[in-house]
């Protein structure tokens, strides 16, 4: 069943391409990103991280992060690109593109509680798909950034319907999803999905926008969707959330998502769950400081 976006959702979210806001890299970044990686020239990737100073910096700040493994931290662009490779600085650039493309004036949410939650899926996820075969691990990274994508359009564009959905769901310690439906009679998956299609996403990026909280209405990629959905679930239930308290709980194990992955994947039987949750927890601190400093000059609580 595919996911139906309404004419006036499609119209108001087609507003945020000209907004200001949007960095000058993000769009032709999006179009590499859809390149297959022999065909990328580093060159060209190094242009786009030097075209705006204060994202360079960012990109250089991110990539010396210890999250990322590098024996010795990059001292120049070309150098961050050498070291982490084209890919991994894409997502970097993108991961610091994202945190300037929205105006902060009209947020519902703290843009760093917000981000702190997108950045730690896209790393859990990351790291997931070291366990499964075949998984690209740069791709399930930027699903994991763009996942919740929608929650930045309803800020922007359904701002007032946004903020009641919010405090609903404070109040009600609710998913917020849960209360976009009731709030607004949509949720962040129908105007994130509108904006993926606008930027042209890849097609499973698109996928997992639209379905991470109904994985068995995806219609395509449901091993990715379902992956999302289980790092989604799992980061907020370890503290990655939206700054307030969720009542519900959650085992992963019994989640329909598992069961879909483990279809595709059945290595995930070997994965040490309760291992993966601690060493989430003893990275949540490095994920909220690099956070900090990739968007603490920028995004302020409203």
């Amino acid at each position: 069943m595919t996911t139906i976006v309404a004419p006036d959702i499609r119209k108001r979210v087609s507003r945020i391409e000209t907004t200001p806001a949007i960095p000058a890299v993000l769009l032709p970044l999006l179009k590499l990103l859809k390149e297959p990686s022999e065909r990328v020239d580093l060159d060209d990737v190094v242009e786009l991280v030097s075209y705006d100073k204060a994202i360079a910096a960012q990109c250089i700040r991110v990539a010396s992060s210890p999250l990322f493994g590098l024996a010795k931290p990059p001292q120049s662009i070309s150098a961050a690109v050498v070291s982490l490779g084209l890919r991994r600085v894409e997502s970097i650039l993108l991961t610091c593109c994202m945190g300037q493309a929205f105006p902060i004036s009209k947020w519902g949410l703290d843009p760093l509680v917000f981000w702190k939650h997108s950045l730690g899926c896209a790393m859990v996820c990351r790291k997931f798909s070291e366990s499964l075969a075949g998984v690209d691990g740069e791709k399930a990274y930027m699903a994991g950034l763009f996942h919740d994508i929608g929650f930045l359009a309803n800020c922007m564009v359904f701002s007032k319907e946004f903020a009641r959905a919010v405090q609903h769901a404070t109040q009600e310690q609710i998913p917020l999803g849960e209360a976009e439906l009731a709030a607004m009679g949509f949720t962040h998956c129908e105007t994130g999905r509108a904006v993926a299609e606008q930027w042209k996403l890849d097609e499973e990026i698109i996928q997992v926008i639209a379905h991470h909280h109904d994985v068995e209405r995806s219609e395509s990629s449901p091993a990715l969707v379902a992956m999302v959905h289980l790092c989604d679930l799992l980061c907020r239930m370890r503290g990655l959330g939206y700054g307030y308290y969720e009542r519900q709980k959650a085992d992963l194990l019994f989640d329909p998502a598992w069961a879909i992955l483990l279809k595709e994947h059945p290595d995930l039987q070997e994965v040490d769950l309760a291992r993966f949750t601690f060493e989430l927890d003893d990275a949540i601190e490095e994920i909220s400081g690099l956070v900090s400093t990739v968007f603490g000059g920028s995004a302020k609580k409203s």
